[in-house]
């Protein structure tokens, strides 16, 4: 159920009334949407907007959004977690940001200072200290990273129980990848254009077992069928360090 509270500056909402919500604060004037559109969502009744647009309070929330040049953004697949596949969005700007997380009860929405989006996005990572060792593949399936961009955990862990069932038993890797210990992240950094919207202007996805990290070395291919046939792509072993040092100029904003 969807709610606001104003005072720790929290929204919960459903996905439908986020989009209404974005809606009605960004993008060109003539093409926003109304109030009426908003009351119908019934964000009204939970105090996020009145008559005249988003409330005091839901402003201060949403003043990251607004006033965002760019975005970084975290899709996390875990098939452990209740809910496999989390979405954590950050509206970039100074000295406020505004965050979108999916979570079991709904979209959480709320604000942070510019400083705190890489704290946050850390905690929701997969960056942890790893014993480093590595004993996984060179390579692995396109078919496992067109899984993660199309949010499509089952065929995920078909491809890592592939490779669990298919691979030495006596590799860390191999096992995890066959009892479902492992996690993919996949880390995006837009920019505002003024014409286009947001663009893509960096990308990386990272797989994570117990005792290690490691890119997984995309090409510019089309997204295929997470269920179609495969073929390989570079897996390379990284540690935490170096991939947080990759990321971390993606977590602010450019003006």
């Amino acid at each position: 159920m969807s709610s606001f509270d104003a005072e720790r500056g929290v929204m919960i909402l459903e996905p439908e009334q986020w989009d209404v919500l974005q809606r009605m604060v960004t993008g060109p004037i003539a093409q926003r949407a109304n109030y009426a559109q908003g009351a119908l969502a019934g964000l009204e009744d939970i105090g996020v907007i009145d008559p005249y647009g988003p409330t005091l309070a839901a402003s201060e929330v949403l003043a990251g959004l607004m006033a965002a040049d760019a975005r970084y953004s975290l899709r996390r697949m875990d098939p452990k977690d209740p809910v496999p596949v989390r979405d954590i969005v950050f509206w970039l700007s100074s000295p406020r940001c505004t965050v979108e997380r999916y979570d079991t009860d709904g979209v959480h929405i709320y604000g942070c200072d510019d400083v705190e989006v890489a704290h946050i996005a850390l905690a929701n990572d997969h960056l942890y200290p790893r014993p480093m060792v590595d004993d996984g593949p060179d390579d692995i399936y396109d078919t496992l990273a067109a899984a993660v961009r199309l949010a499509d955990v089952r065929a995920a862990e078909a491809n890592m129980a592939t490779i669990g069932y298919g691979g030495p038993r006596a590799s860390q890797f191999v096992q995890d990848a066959r009892d479902g210990r492992w996690t993919i992240v996949l880390h995006s950094r837009e920019d505002r254009d003024r014409d286009q919207g947001f663009v893509l202007t960096d990308q990386l996805m990272t797989l994570g077992v117990s005792t290690m990290v490691y890119v997984i070395g995309e090409d510019d291919s089309p997204v295929g069928d997470p269920n179609g046939p495969s073929r390989g792509i570079p897996l390379i072993p990284v540690s935490a360090t170096e991939v947080w040092g990759h990321l971390s100029s993606w977590m602010w904003a450019t003006n």
